[in-house]
């Protein structure tokens, strides 16, 4: 299999490097009356595509071929392969003994046809109809990145550019785009000219750690073993909740009318599982054991870890599956429950000095997020900003955070730097239809001094970013305004973290992109009717008083009054306090709230008051529209609530629930985002909390 692998990689590099085009690049003008269909018709070089758009049909319920959408109005942006790339792809299926030989009539069964023919001409065209969005080249992604718009087998797709020639890129990094014939506009969408055929890797993770744990090649093989060995092979194998799947298609979950704008608010598709491996490569180890990767046991490793300190608490024994295990504990904290693209490592919208509205633009203050990992629960940091230089793995610079600081970096030691995410042109980074592995060359642990430092931060959650599912079903920073419903019903719930618990929940995820909404990351958790939820906590870094917020926008003015519960066990949540009216902006007395003055002490006097009122204003950091000045500090409709403060363990999963007290149905339970902020933090006499 190693050689046939080598073989195909050997054809696509000389498809990318060494293909001499030989065409009519006079094609290149605008079609401006005429379809993607009229164009490929009228170009000999893509009559195969041509014959084989006419046979697949749009889907099994259909009679409408592929061709004859092409002929319709729409939004396609189409990677046409040349009869060349098409022959060449059936070389490739020789090679790897689909067919025996380089002819569509060597197919051993109609079956077999049927699927091959779907993944080339599925996977040749993304469909934006949906958000109407089609690609030229300029708007294509950086390197690895992926398009926004899934192509028409519902699949991703990124591009790499090659030998610092920006003009010069590949489609999943074996599929070259012409120079030549590229971004010719039709009246239905844009076609490129590709010299290989799309083809998407449809291998798990899971089923790819098992191949590598003997592949010696892979520069992976010991941490597939690693991996293997703490029986997580199966998890990792799962792609989408099939029984989500077949309720979807039998109309179980029917779209939800909104009555408050008069839309239809439809529920998402799919249901992904989805993976994020962090792997120390096989030279690594090779370096750090001075063994070779063919010698390195799994007890060599376990050694090697109890050597470093990283987790004194970790039982060192041969139950590998125990969570507890050291080698368990050590393997588990790489592996995140979600499918993170190197486009969305760092998750830039509204930070302060940010516009999203340009393309390319860099990053300015750090962006970050906090994830639970695999195993036992713990946080894993993913930060970038403009002084790192690209994304990182649990980096603590010292930032410029005073009232009248850039919140950039001001420096960074060298124990706190933590590890680059090398997401260039040669990272050997892997994209599996649930999962990304993304190589490191330093060790990734949850030591001490990373729990140290995450317990002396105040950290700032947005509400999606508690629930994995949104992440791997492409809910994160859209790029277009979009909405999803959800069901209520105990028995099709889709969240693991989020439990509705009334029928009378109508429960949503709003991404407001475009919008000049205040909203961190553009979205927000929204519930109306007589709504009742529960969300699963992230734990704490170690254990300590914390004192937890929630961002709220008045924005509009049907925000409600909820009674927020909060505990450990999950049937028997503790009230806290009064209950929350998310009505009362900044403009209301009650809260204190008063826009900042040339004098810091007052302004200080001014957050002390808010502060004993149970109120904080919005932070510095966020913006409402993209490049803005009008941070949420100054807006009196985006404040802080302080709804709970108790001390809290990092072994325990503690629940917050938040259940309306009106009877009102068009009333809004709003969540933007969660803060935890330790006592150190918010009660510190010499240092007190940045308004950032």
């Amino acid at each position: 299999m190693k050689k046939c692998l080598s073989i195909v990689g050997l054809l696509s590099c000389f498809v990318l490097f060494s293909c001499h085009e030989d065409i009519d690049t006079s094609a290149r003008y605008v079609f401006k009356e005429r379809t993607v269909a009229d164009y490929l018709n009228d170009h000999s070089q893509f009559s195969e595509y041509v014959r084989l758009l006419k046979e697949q049909k749009v889907s099994d319920v259909s009679n409408t071929s592929v061709y004859q959408l092409m002929t319709a109005y729409g939004y396609y942006t189409v990677f046409a392969p040349t009869n060349d790339a098409i022959q060449m792809y059936l070389d490739s299926l020789v090679i790897k003994g689909i067919i025996p030989e380089a002819d569509w009539n060597a197919f051993p069964d109609e079956r077999t046809l049927d699927s091959i023919r779907a993944v080339l001409v599925y996977n040749s065209i993304l469909d934006g109809t949906k958000q109407e969005k089609t690609y030229v080249t300029a708007e294509f992604p950086k390197t690895n990145e992926e398009f926004d718009v899934n192509t028409m087998a519902d699949r991703k797709i990124s591009v790499t550019y090659y030998k610092d020639d920006l003009d010069s890129c590949a489609i999943d990094g074996i599929c070259p785009v012409s120079k030549k014939n590229r971004d010719i506009e039709a009246t239905n969408g844009f076609i490129h000219q590709v010299g290989y055929v799309i083809n998407p890797s449809n291998e798990t993770l899971g089923g790819t750690l098992h191949k590598f744990a003997f592949d010696y090649e892979s520069n992976l093989c010991v941490m597939a073993q690693l991996v293997e060995a703490c029986g997580l092979i199966e998890t990792l194998t799962a792609e989408r909740d099939e029984n989500y799947e077949k309720l979807y298609r039998t109309g179980a979950f029917p779209k939800f009318h909104w009555n408050l704008l008069n839309v239809d608010v439809a529920p998402p598709e799919h249901r992904r599982f989805g993976f994020t491996l962090f792997a120390e490569t096989d030279e690594f180890w090779e370096n750090e054991l001075g063994k070779d990767r063919r010698e390195i046991t799994k007890e060599d490793v376990m050694d090697w870890v109890e050597e470093q300190g990283f987790y004194p608490e970790g039982v060192k024994n041969d139950k590998y599956t125990d969570e507890n295990n050291l080698l368990n504990l050590f393997v588990t904290y790489h592996l995140l429950p979600e499918r993170i693209p190197v486009d969305k490592l760092a998750l830039h919208y509204n930070e302060k000095g940010y516009n999203y509205k340009i393309k390319n633009a860099q990053p300015t203050i750090p962006v970050w997020a906090h994830y639970v990992t695999l195993g036992k629960r713990r946080l894993l940091r993913i930060w970038e900003s403009a002084e790192s230089g690209g994304p990182y793995l649990n980096r603590f610079p010292v930032l410029n955070n005073g009232r009248h600081d850039d919140y950039h970096e001001k420096e960074c030691s060298e124990e706190n730097e933590g590890i680059a995410i090398n997401t260039g042109e040669f990272s050997g980074l892997i994209k599996l239809i649930n999962a990304i592995i993304y190589p490191i060359d330093k060790p990734l642990a949850y030591t001490e001094h990373v729990r140290n430092q995450l317990a002396k931060e105040r950290l700032r959650y947005d509400a999606w970013e508690l629930q994995p599912e949104a992440m791997n079903n492409d809910m994160r920073i859209m790029s277009y305004f979009t909405r999803f419903y959800f069901s209520s019903d105990p028995d099709k719930q889709y969240f693991e973290n989020l439990t509705v618990n009334s029928k009378e929940t109508s429960f949503m995820l709003l991404n407001g992109r475009d919008q000049g909404w205040p909203n961190y990351q553009a979205d927000e958790v929204l519930a109306e009717g007589l709504y009742d939820i529960t969300i699963t906590l992230p734990p704490v870094p170690k254990y300590g008083i914390y004192e937890i917020r929630m961002g709220v926008s008045t924005y509009s003015g049907t925000r409600g009054i909820c009674q927020v519960y909060w505990g450990s066990r999950k049937d028997q949540l503790v009230a806290q306090g009064i209950p929350v009216n998310m009505q009362l902006g900044g403009q209301d007395p009650m809260l204190g709230w008063e826009r900042d003055t040339d004098d810091d002490d007052y302004n200080a006097e001014v957050d002390k008051k808010m502060r004993n009122n149970g109120f904080m204003k919005g932070p510095e950091y966020i913006v409402a529209n993209a490049g803005g000045r009008e941070t949420n500090r100054l807006s009196a409709t985006s404040t802080r609530r302080i709804i709970v403060r108790e001390a809290m363990s990092p072994d325990v999963t503690y629940y917050l629930r938040f259940k309306t007290v009106q009877d009102y149905t068009n009333k809004q339970l709003f969540v933007d985002y969660l803060e935890w902020c330790p006592k150190e933090v918010y009660d510190n006499p010499e240092t007190p909390e940045d308004i950032w």
